[in-house]
């Protein structure tokens, strides 16, 4: 358990320190104090010292045998019988305070593999090995998650148990000082070779200070302007909304505009032509008409 605080705390303490320096604002000083670290080890070791303390005090643990079923031996001249003996350290409530650190690990690891995914894409110029150890956190959450569960479930067998968790620690161990150690040899190589282009990729890689602040600057004109244009679209789809319902009121209105209009127009009466005969006896009488109009021959 103390172990456990002493090598993944430090790993937690400087990303935490990692995700503190990268939402500090503007004007404030990036300084990185190593005091900041140690203490925050410091404090998750005073956690655990309190915490075994509580439980010896509470629950003091006390040697219990396990004996298991006797066994010959290999030599048949001896008359002589083997007892496996198994002692193992145990307490009253040995299960609760088991699972009360097992709660209080878990939210340790989770809580830095938050911290770990959120500095993901953060550089910082006085801690540039942040991405490896947020790698390496990566690696203990996961070994954790798999381990627990087998060592709980292979608890009877001790041997596999032993060998197991053992295997586990050392991988686990060894993985992370690689990722957070081999790329600073590597480096220190390349310095001592006089390779200095290659010296100076991990340093040039990294921003200035005034760079960090204008990534930052442009990251909250981003967001900002990403709300604007959110804000924007929203209004649109309302005024999209109520023109599409103004359209269809429109449309209902001049549909019913038009039934009542077609409704009370009254019905126009057919035009009957008139009967041949009384045209042909209006013909006949204005030819008379125009006869008598005339000047006759016998009075001339």
């Amino acid at each position: 358990m103390i172990g456990f605080t002493l090598s993944y705390g430090s790993m937690f303490a400087k990303i935490w320190n990692v995700h503190r320096l990268s939402t500090l604002a503007k004007k404030e000083s990036k300084k990185v104090e190593s005091w900041q670290l140690y203490s925050v080890v410091g404090a998750l070791l005073a956690m655990d010292v309190l915490l075994l303390a509580l439980w010896t005090g509470i629950n003091p643990m006390r040697m219990e045998p396990h004996k298991f079923p006797p066994e010959e031996a290999k030599d048949t001249e001896d008359d002589v019988e083997y007892e496996p003996l198994l002692e193992q350290c145990v307490s009253t409530n040995d299960t609760i305070w088991m699972g009360v650190i097992f709660a209080y690990k878990g939210l340790f690891l989770i809580f830095g593999l938050f911290l770990a995914y959120e500095t993901r894409s953060v550089k910082i110029k006085e801690l540039n090995d942040s991405r490896f150890v947020g790698m390496s956190i990566y690696n203990v959450v996961v070994l954790c998650i798999i381990t627990a569960p087998v060592t709980l479930i292979i608890n009877k067998q001790h041997n596999a148990k032993f060998a197991f968790v053992a295997l586990s620690i050392m991988f686990c161990c060894f993985l992370s000082m690689g990722v957070i150690f081999v790329p600073k040899v590597l480096e220190i190589y390349r310095r001592k070779k006089g390779d200095h282009n290659d010296s100076k990729k991990l340093d040039d890689s990294l921003p200035s200070r005034e760079e960090e602040e204008k990534h930052q600057k442009l990251l909250a004109e981003n967001e900002e302007l990403k709300k604007q244009i959110q804000e924007k679209e929203e209004k649109v789809k309302i005024l999209n909304e109520r023109v599409r319902q103004r359209a269809a009121e429109r449309a209902r209105l001049t549909k019913e505009q038009e039934a009542a209009n077609s409704k009370e127009e009254p019905p126009q009466p057919n035009r009957i032509s008139p009967p041949r005969q009384t045209i042909a006896a209006e013909v006949a009488r204005d030819d008379r008409h125009s006869d008598s109009a005339l000047p006759s021959s016998t009075g001339a």
